[in-house]
């Protein structure tokens, strides 16, 4: 009896133990799912709260810095040449880089508008002598700051010459000046006119303005220089150039192949314009042509 009592005692307190502990462990799991779910949704609730406030500071930081940007740009130069631009900060930085592109465009653009066709033709001339020269000959730099003038000697307003030019057909001159042609035979310099129109190279007697030559500008397909502080250009023209010179059958401004004519070859200038004359050359050939010559500088 006394076996049998232990043992339904003992039973009945082990079923309540059982009871207790299935109904605590359902209700620390219960908790503990809770739990999760509070601390997950606030996790979810603060990364959606961060990016909210992210993305509001972004746009803050955006307009302060365009504001500012503009207040600052506003008391700045409008040179293209001005590079001065306000600090931005790291996340901005593509963005101030894209910006400051864009200004410098508009600023580029400010500026040619207030040219008029004259002042466009130089400017094109001097872009043409940057692409030509820069880093390849030492006299360059020195030619940056000088305007390219092209008559020198107020051709354009002489009496005898615009009876010539109409002969020629050589009506408007791109560049005219006294420079020393180099001959070949001696080495010497010989002072003559150069002029240079939109259709041709002419070589004058700068005294009487009598054509010695008229090159077709078609007929030059090189110009050559040497990379050093120097004032010769070559001008290669053509084997079967048809040049002309002074004392001929057809006259002044005449156009014949002769052998005189073929055997006379490439010019060899002087001048200290050498930077302005390729250059001027070089844009008449091409509009010529079609395509720009070919501009060889070395030191052979």
């Amino acid at each position: 009896m006394q076996k049998t009592w232990r043992g339904y005692r003992e039973r009945k307190i082990f079923l309540k133990k059982k009871e207790s502990q299935i109904i605590i462990a359902s209700a620390w799991r219960s908790w503990r799912a809770r739990e999760e779910y509070r601390i997950l949704k606030r996790r979810k609730l603060v990364d959606w709260a961060v990016r909210v406030i992210q993305r509001h500071f972004i746009r803050w930081k955006r307009k302060k810095f365009l504001l500012q940007l503009a207040e600052e740009l506003s008391i700045c130069s409008d040179s293209p040449i001005n590079r001065d631009w306000p600090h931005c900060p790291s996340r901005l930085a593509e963005t101030s880089l894209l910006l400051r592109r864009m200004h410098h465009k508009w600023r580029c653009h400010k500026y040619r508008m207030k040219f008029d066709q004259t002042a466009r033709n130089r400017m094109r001339e001097k872009v043409t002598a940057s692409l030509i020269f820069k880093d390849r000959k030492s006299s360059y730099p020195r030619s940056v700051s000088h305007p390219f003038l092209g008559d020198y000697v107020r051709l354009r307003q002489n009496v005898q010459w615009k009876k010539i030019c109409i002969e020629t057909n050589d009506q408007y001159v791109v560049f005219a000046d006294i420079i020393n042609k180099i001959t070949r035979s001696s080495g010497k310099f010989a002072p003559i006119l150069f002029v240079l129109s939109t259709s041709a190279m002419l070589i004058l007697d700068q005294r009487t303005l009598q054509i010695k030559y008229r090159v077709p500008a078609a007929e030059i397909y090189r110009l050559s220089l040497s990379p050093y502080i120097d004032d010769v250009a070559v001008f290669h023209v053509r084997a079967t150039s048809p040049s002309c010179e002074s004392g001929s059958e057809g006259g002044p401004g005449c156009l014949f192949q002769s052998e005189m004519a073929i055997k006379k070859g490439d010019f060899v200038f002087q001048t200290g314009h050498v930077i302005e004359i390729v250059t001027k050359l070089f844009l008449v050939i091409q509009n010529a042509v079609g395509k720009p010559p070919q501009v060889n500088i070395t030191t052979e």
